[in-house]
């Protein structure tokens, strides 16, 4: 049976999410894979957030990550810096670290693929979230597909058709892969992904029980909260 990689969801651990902390934690779990969660300041750096803000349209990372600024952002980063994309980078390149760079803006694609290449990170970066355009300008860097795909029972009959077409669009637009909400994934579009050589990660799995099916699923990643709890169940 093929071993999934793990991906520890952005705050795996007890520190906030999208902090240095909670990276930290991310990568110490034994996680192959950790998640962040980014958008653009006004002056192009990238930040670890997950919620939209006016602040990122008028203020500059620097002016983003005064104290005064952080508690407006959240509560969170009363105690906790911002951290920046750069970063990640920088103790992933010492590491070996693979990221899923989850985008959550357009103004977010152009600073994470400068980055990339900056670090030729190439082979450890896999692009989610916000992809519009992303292939046909950028098609060196891997990106994955956020399916979107909500699913009715009326549908499930329906299914093999489904994964069909959204393997095909997914192959033609140049993506790797699918990010799916582990609620829609099931059997058939694994193994049309794969027929299609696309790779296929779910999200977020934290219940053990859920962890099993998609181990013998056969899906090539599995993000969780809980990465030492699906880490024990493939070590079994």
């Amino acid at each position: 049976m093929k071993r999934p990689m793990i991906g520890a969801h952005t705050g795996s651990g007890a520190s906030p999410d999208n902090t240095l902390a909670s990276f930290m934690e991310g990568v110490q779990s034994g996680a192959d894979i950790v998640e962040v969660d980014v958008h653009a300041a006004m002056d192009g750096t990238a930040v670890l957030l997950h919620d939209d803000s006016p602040y990122l349209l008028t203020c500059t990372f620097e002016q983003l990550n005064q104290p005064e600024m952080r508690r407006r952002l959240s509560p969170t980063y009363a105690e906790h810096e911002i951290a920046t994309l750069e970063q990640i980078f920088q103790i992933s390149d010492r590491l070996g670290t693979k990221l899923n760079i989850d985008l959550k803006s357009a103004d977010s694609i152009e600073p994470a693929v400068k980055l990339i290449r900056q670090y030729g990170a190439w082979d450890r970066v896999h692009i989610t979230g916000y992809s519009e355009t992303m292939t046909a300008r950028f098609p060196d860097i891997p990106v994955m597909i956020n399916t979107k795909l909500e699913i009715d029972p009326k549908q499930l009959e329906q299914y093999d058709k489904i994964a069909q077409r959204i393997c095909e669009a997914a192959r033609r637009e140049g993506y790797t892969g699918l990010n799916m909400n582990y609620r829609t994934c099931f059997e058939p579009i694994v193994e049309t992904a794969h027929k299609h050589g696309l790779t296929l990660w779910v999200y977020t799995v934290n219940e053990p029980t859920q962890m099993e099916r998609f181990i013998r699923m056969g899906v090539d990643a599995i993000t969780t909260r809980k990465p030492e709890t699906l880490l024990s169940l493939l070590r079994q």
